[in-house]
């Protein structure tokens, strides 16, 4: 693709952000908006305190940081006052080329902003804010009056986003339908460019590196299959089925000696460490807790296949293109867009189902065909260098900032 001419100020808008918090859609703007800035162009994030210790502004990779203080990000009108103050200090110091929505609330309150109105804007849909929301309440006895009223306008500031955005990007054909099924919007583009993976940071292991030595690094078993998951710890993400199926699978394989590395961290924390607990699991569940960066290549490198086990909303999983770029199988529920991601590579990597009985049969035919899943991991990684590089994803998401801006004619 060909470079602009004109190098582009694009402001970034999400409520949380890396490094204040890991996670997939975290992760992705970081990833893009730091290439970005490696391609000259400026760009300015806006975004809230996760701690009150973090600056109020500062530069990271090259991006702009502007961040909003814990205070005023845990009310509407206060954030509303805040933003409105960070986009008229970024104004005096450029003109803003297109906004890059990633989170619905800080969307439309930016949107209220009348010197912004005219910008192009381009919404980025990780997942629908509206269904994390109810599926976060499945469970309660009873939805309180202000719980609806609370989805309801959540609702409202998606469809006001989607509404004033020239385009909409996705990750998957799964997350581009199912915003089609609740949102019958001609105006905006739909566009699909999938998350993406350093393929520098997450590859099989080298010749020289020894698996037994970074196992005992990071304080793993040596010599015995290794299966990982690397999930925030919530509800939708399957963590407790995982180890109910690893029970199942135990009492039906007394003999089977092989480890789970649980890698994430979460409101359910708690919670998992005191089921591993009452199952008696400890022994074969090691519950790792949030892991520094430069570590997590290493699980994914000494692992010999990741479980994904979602119970709802998978718009991607970023940490499936990690895997693959690890040469690592990926064993995932049949659940959003990760049918589509790991048809690619085998059929056989889909569960039957999210239920922990589907989660033991599976980890099961692993343990019982180890070869079957070791053949796997050239095209796992071909797969990643193929589709999910950083550099592409990067390359397809500045044609759709150019289109925006520019339209389809030559610059």
């Amino acid at each position: 693709m060909d470079r602009p001419q004109q190098k582009l100020t694009i402001l970034s808008l999400q409520y949380h952000c890396y490094p204040d918090e890991i996670g997939g859609a975290w992760g992705l703007t970081y990833e893009i908006n730091k290439r970005l800035v490696a391609r000259r162009h400026k760009v300015y994030q806006i975004t809230c305190k996760s701690s009150e210790n973090q600056p109020s502004q500062e530069v990271i990779d090259g991006i702009q940081y502007f961040r909003v203080s814990l205070r005023e990000s845990k009310g509407i009108l206060p954030l509303w006052n805040a933003i409105r103050k960070k986009v008229k200090a970024i104004l005096k110091l450029e003109t803003i080329d297109l906004i890059h929505i990633h989170n619905p609330l800080i969307g439309f309150l930016i949107l209220l902003q009348p010197s912004l109105w005219k910008v192009p804007k381009v919404y980025h849909f990780h997942s629908s804010w509206f269904d994390e929301e109810r599926i976060n309440s499945v469970g309660m006895a009873r939805i309180s009056l202000g719980l609806r009223l609370r989805l309801e306008m959540i609702r409202i500031m998606e469809w006001v986003c989607y509404r004033f955005s020239r385009t909409l990007l996705f990750l998957s054909e799964y997350s581009k339908n199912r915003f089609k099924d609740y949102y019958s919007l001609s105006n905006p583009d739909l566009i699909i460019i999938p998350g993406g993976v350093d393929l520098k940071c997450f590859h099989p292991l080298e010749p020289e590196e020894d698996n037994n030595a970074i196992r005992e690094k990071l304080n793993l078993e040596k010599d015995v299959p290794l299966i990982l998951t690397v999930r925030r710890l919530e509800e939708r993400m399957g963590l407790e089925n995982l180890i109910l199926a690893i029970e199942i699978l135990l009492k039906n394989n007394p003999d089977k000696i092989f480890q789970l590395a649980m890698v994430g961290k979460g409101s359910l924390q708690q919670r998992l460490k005191d089921l591993i607990a009452e199952k008696k699991l400890s022994d074969t569940i090691r519950l790792t807790g949030l892991v520094p960066r430069e570590a997590l290549p290493l699980y994914f490198r000494v692992a010999d296949l990741f479980v994904l086990p979602t119970t709802a909303i998978e718009g991607f999983g970023l940490v499936t293109a990690e895997a693959f770029a690890s040469g690592l199988p990926v064993m995932g529920t049949p659940v959003g867009a990760t049918k589509e991601i790991l048809a690619q590579v085998d059929q056989n990597l889909i569960l039957q189902g999210t239920s922990p009985e589907s989660l033991a049969k599976g980890m099961q035919h692993f343990l019982d065909n180890p070869e079957y899943y070791s053949q796997l991991k050239p095209k796992c990684r071909e797969t990643a260098e193929r589709n999910y590089s950083w550099e592409k994803v990067t390359d397809q998401t500045e044609e759709e900032f150019i289109k925006n801006i520019f339209g389809n004619s030559p610059l």
